[in-house]
C-alpha cells in the first residue's frame, strides 16, 4: 500500500453507482460532508455505470466505516475494498526481464517501452534493481483493482 504524508497506509475502495451526474454529486457531497480523508479520487465509466476509486488516508477500520456509509447511498450498487497496484512505463538500456521476475511484478515490452505493474513496493524494488540502466520512467501511480468477493 502507498504510504501517505501522515504515515498511515492509504486504503483503496471502489464504488460502483448508477444515476449519472446527480449520483456523482451525492457521492462527492457525502465525501465532503463526512470529512472523509480522501487522498485520491479517480472516476471511470463503463457499461455497468460509473466507478469511483477512492484512496482514503486513514486506518483500515475507519476506511471500513466510510465504505459502509458510502454503500448506503441510494445510487450505489457496490462499494468495497480494492487492491492497490502501481504502473510504470520504462525505457531502459538494460535487460529488464530478470529484475522483473525477481521483484515479482508483471512486465512486458511494447514497441521499446516496458510496461511494469504490481504492488507499489515491488515496483519500487524493480526500478531500484534497474539502477543506472533507466533512461526514462513515467510512473502512473497507484491505481486500484477490485478485490474478488464483491463489496460491502
Amino acid at each position: 500500500m502507498p504510504e501517505s504524508a501522515t504515515g498511515v497506509a492509504q486504503n483503496t475502495i471502489e464504488v460502483r453507482f448508477m444515476g449519472g451526474m446527480l449520483a456523482l454529486n451525492r457521492l462527492l457531497m457525502t465525501l465532503q460532508n463526512k470529512k472523509m480523508p480522501v487522498a485520491g479520487f479517480t472516476l471511470g465509466n463503463d457499461s455497468d455505470g460509473m466507478r469511483a476509486t477512492i484512496l482514503l488516508d486513514c486506518q483500515p477500520d475507519s476506511a471500513l466505516r466510510y465504505t459502509a456509509l458510502i454503500s448506503a447511498l441510494e445510487d450505489v450498487s457496490e462499494a468495497g475494498p480494492a487492491v492497490t497496484i502501481e504502473m510504470a512505463l520504462i525505457e531502459t538500456s538494460r535487460d529488464w526481464r530478470e529484475p522483473a521476475q525477481q521483484s515479482g511484478i508483471e512486465a512486458h515490452e511494447d514497441d521499446g517501452t516496458v510496461v511494469a505493474s504490481g504492488e507499489p513496493e515491488k515496483v519500487d524494488a524493480f526500478l531500484a534493481a534497474l539502477g543506472d540502466g533507466l533512461e526514462d520512467v513515467v510512473r502512473v501511480g497507484p491505481v486500484a483493482r477490485p478485490e474478488a468477493g464483491g463489496g460491502v
